[in-house]
Formats: structure tokens, C-alpha cells, sequence
């Protein structure tokens, strides 16, 4: 059985890192096929070993699972029924551009300024010009 090796991205994670806790959305970008999401779930793992009151809302448009999610409404909602009080709320979205209206499901929960909110998306452009407030990393 032939297992994918998982390139260490080190340079981006600590990018990512350095920004827990700002206000900024958090935008990693690039062509498809280069590794967002594995560096997404590299920092999930990150978040898991490292943060003990953190509370991750981990969405992957890439799976069926999530189907139910592709518009803002019910993103929007899905985020907001998983805060937990007292913990940091980490909102990881991998291919965020797959969600119908989904800078209205980002900024929504933005504004209440109690999650850390980080994003894929393939489409750097689009991104780029409707998040009104962001940390933007291109691998």
C-alpha cells in the first residue's frame, strides 16, 4: 500500500501561527493541487497539540459531508451552533469558495470577534476583493 508523503511546509505554518489571535481573517491561497488543505489540517493538528481551551469548527468543502453547508445561511449557523464559551474558537474552512455567498457566513461571525478564522480558497482574486479584513498567505 503506497502512503502519500506530506511535505512540511514550515515556513507557511509559522505564518499561520505567528497570527493566532488577531483580528484578521486568515486567507491561505493558491493554484489547486498545492497543498492548502494539507497545510490546513497540519494546523489543525498544530492547534490540537499546542492550544488546550481551543475549540476547532472544522469545515471541508471537499467532502460530501458538508454538502448541506454551500449556503450562508446555513454556514453561518453551523458556526455559531458549535462556539463554546470560555474556549478559543478556531473556524477552519477549506475551499470556502464552494459556499454560495460565503464572505456574508465569514464576516458574519468576524464581526462578533470571538473566533480565529482561517480559510482555502482557489480563487485568490475573489477572495482578495470581497474579505474586507484579512491576513492573506499564498503558497
Amino acid at each position: 500500500m503506497d502512503i502519500m508523503r506530506l511535505i512540511p511546509r514550515n515556513s507557511y505554518m509559522e505564518k499561520i501561527i505567528n497570527v493566532i489571535g488577531t483580528s484578521d481573517i486568515r486567507v491561505i491561497t493558491g493554484v489547486r493541487r498545492c497543498g492548502k488543505s494539507k497545510l490546513l489540517e497540519s494546523f489543525k493538528k498544530y492547534i490540537d497539540e499546542n492550544i488546550q481551551d481551543a475549540n476547532i469548527i472544522h469545515i471541508n468543502f471537499n467532502l460530501p459531508e458538508f454538502e448541506e453547508l454551500l449556503t450562508f445561511r446555513a454556514l453561518y449557523e453551523h458556526i455559531n451552533s458549535l462556539y463554546k464559551e470560555n474556549m478559543q474558537n478556531f473556524v477552519l474552512i477549506d475551499e470556502v469558495q464552494m459556499c454560495e455567498d460565503f464572505e456574508k457566513a465569514i464576516n458574519g461571525p468576524h464581526a462578533f470577534e470571538k473566533y480565529d478564522i482561517y480559510i482555502t480558497g482557489s480563487n485568490a482574486f475573489c477572495l482578495v476583493q470581497i474579505l474586507p479584513h484579512f491576513y492573506w498567505t499564498n503558497i
